[in-house]
């Protein structure tokens, strides 16, 4: 699952507990704005990467400012099957690692502890659900498909699916897309210059210089992508499909960044009945809640709770989800001549590098620096 998802299941699971939450029953008592929340994100799959669980805690300001902090030093373990325990490595503040290879299986059952500021905390017991796999993708141009900001509709290319529903059982799925795209540019400086020697070290630096005005871009120093992740909830129960084919599911609506090919990874999880509860709540309350002060319907309640302090709030989830991952090339040969593509700049500007001269040293590459959103990590599938 990617970070982008999850945030905004933290986004939202914060917005509700703000205004009113309800503790697991049988403790009803309603908390304020004014108290400070644990924030669980969690993903445990079948598949060795995107496995971890992230701790952070908001601090409640004056009115609706709230601060968010990283939960360090916190001792997390899973336990399977009721016996088994694996402990969890920080690898950063506040984030979580399972040790190298380690992936859930199919059939066993996790649950999660962690003990962080002298409290205990918990999740229910979550069992993995085995996947059907995913039978075809493809994808459609489509002329009009995205809408900006300013409500002006941009081509797109859509993604879509197609898998076997089994018939023996409910089942409730879940999608998640990350789409790579080759960037060549790694750095802007605005209103000057861009140096990377040994007075900047290795990241280099941007110098403003008297009287320059306007933006100027920098290569990479090696290949290098940028990664998009999905940014809304897909979710779909079985109660119209069940035992049929999932024909045309829509997975990805993508703006057209590029003319030439970029690749997608594509994941179905197999979900449970509570945890598609969860996040069809989150989807709900999120596209009808206006803001803070709406008071929402339905009160969010995730899977985690402190067994030390019943008045804790905790939001998130730790989702336990098994999947089939695939890796799908758009090869853009469907896109129309003359269609604009938005680009990799974030401003929809075509680059500027600076100008060479007479100095051979200039203009500098600039290092592709790794994060969430960038990586000069080669992406499985990629096609030269």
């Amino acid at each position: 699952m990617s970070n982008n998802l999850l945030s905004i299941l933290k986004k939202a699971a914060i917005a509700f507990l703000l205004v009113s939450v309800a503790c697991v029953d049988p403790y009803l008592k309603r908390f304020t704005g004014t108290q400070d929340i644990i924030i669980v994100e969690s993903i445990l799959s079948d598949q060795v990467m995107g496995n971890y669980v992230s701790l952070t805690e908001s601090k409640a300001g004056d009115g609706f400012n709230t601060s968010y902090q990283p939960l360090k030093g916190a001792q997390v373990t899973v336990k399977i099957n009721d016996s088994e325990t694996i402990a969890l490595q920080e690898t950063e503040s506040g984030y979580y690692a399972y040790p190298n290879g380690f992936k859930g299986e199919p059939g066993n059952t996790y649950q999660l502890f962690f003990t962080t500021k002298g409290q205990n905390f918990e999740s229910r017991k979550e069992t993995m659900l085995a996947a059907p796999v995913i039978e075809n993708i493809y994808h459609e141009f489509d002329s009009r498909g995205i809408k900006d900001l300013d409500g002006k509709l941009s081509p797109s290319q859509k993604v879509y699916i197609d898998t076997s529903d089994p018939v023996e059982s409910r089942d409730f799925y879940m999608w998640n897309w990350t789409l790579f795209e080759e960037q060549l540019w790694c750095k802007t400086c605005d209103n000057g210059y861009y140096y990377r020697d040994n007075s900047t070290g290795p990241l280099g630096e941007c110098r403003e210089e008297r009287f320059r005005r306007g933006k100027f871009d920098y290569l990479c120093d090696t290949r290098c992508w940028d990664v998009f992740s999905q940014t809304e909830i897909n979710i779909m129960k079985d109660e119209f499909s069940n035992g049929q084919t999932i024909k045309g599911r829509l997975i990805a609506n993508l703006p057209i960044y590029q003319l030439t090919g970029s690749l997608v990874q594509v994941q179905q999880f197999s979900i449970s009945e509570e945890t598609y509860k969860y996040l069809n709540l989150v989807q709900t309350q999120g596209q009808n809640t206006g803001g803070l002060a709406d008071t929402p319907p339905v009160t969010l309640i995730g899977n985690v709770s402190s067994t030390t302090d019943f008045n804790q709030p905790v939001a998130g989830y730790f989702i336990v989800a098994s999947s089939d991952q695939k890796l799908y090339w758009l090869d853009k040969q469907d896109i129309p001549k003359g269609t604009i593509a938005l680009g990799l700049l974030g401003d929809g500007r075509s680059a500027r590098p600076e100008p060479s001269g007479m100095d051979l040293t200039r203009p500098p590459l600039a290092p592709c620096i790794k994060s969430d959103k960038r990586t000069s990590v080669k992406p499985e599938g990629w096609i030269n």
